[in-house]
């Protein structure tokens, strides 16, 4: 593993202004510290803020009010209890979607259901947990795994998904791990959505091991972008570690 600071990024190109990042409190996360503001994503933040984002207050609610003040929401690890979206809170989630929202969805070994309820509307089910931690590796070429060579989890999911997502990394032993959908890969229903197979990988506790403190830069930075990244893009980005 690979000690790594947080990257500093410069581009060339015009990114959204004040891209705010949104994520539940501790009443819909699994434990108190794993809140997006909480004291086990610190670094993740710093990459967030260095990269052009800041951090909303968490919310007990997905709601239109909440959501119409992010850019970004990101879901860490859902409550066994109570991170099921309701509903009411799906219609919010869709709505916002479709007016340009970027989901980041960052599964684990459970709850699977939590993470089925904001993804399923769009094709991405059957999370299935897969105990272990292990190695997983980008495949193909896309902007958001530039730079990276191999990212480190603990515990994960994978799951299925439509032809208007990309594959764009796996868990090192054949399973799916990490997917995009987004205008270039034919996702139509107007925002972006990441889903990543866990979330500890961008806890304090493992965002600097292999390259994952690369991939944490690079989703910030995409998160930012006002439209979809193209390769084109992407080659006027220096990182300066």
């Amino acid at each position: 593993m690979r000690s790594i600071a947080f990257l500093l990024i410069t581009v060339t190109f015009a990114v959204g202004q004040d891209c705010v990042w949104g994520s539940f409190d501790a009443t819909r996360i699994n434990y108190a510290e794993g809140t997006l503001d909480g004291s086990a994503h610190t670094v993740l933040v710093g990459i967030i803020q260095a990269n052009g984002g800041t951090i909303a207050s968490s919310t007990s609610t997905l709601n239109e009010t909440y959501l119409g003040g992010v850019d970004v929401f990101y879901t860490s690890l859902l409550n066994t209890s109570t991170g099921t979206l309701s509903p009411a809170e799906q219609t919010a989630l869709q709505s916002w979607i479709a007016s340009g929202g970027v989901l980041i969805v960052t599964g684990d070994i459970f709850p699977l259901a939590a993470y089925e309820s904001f993804t399923s509307f769009y094709g991405v089910t059957g999370y299935t947990a897969i105990s272990g931690s292990g190695i997983g590796y980008p495949v193909g070429s896309h902007p958001l795994t530039a730079g990276v060579s191999s990212y480190y989890f603990m515990t994960e999911c994978t799951f299925s998904y439509g032809s208007d997502a990309l594959l764009i990394g796996n868990n090192g032993s054949g399973s799916d791990f990490l997917i995009v959908m987004e205008e270039g890969t034919g996702f139509t229903a107007g925002g972006r959505i990441l889903v990543l197979g866990d979330h500890n990988m961008f806890t304090n506790s493992y965002i600097n091991s292999e390259d994952n403190a690369v991939l944490a830069a690079n989703i910030a930075l995409w998160t930012s972008s006002t439209t979809s990244l193209d390769h084109d893009t992407w080659g006027g980005i220096k990182a300066v570690f």
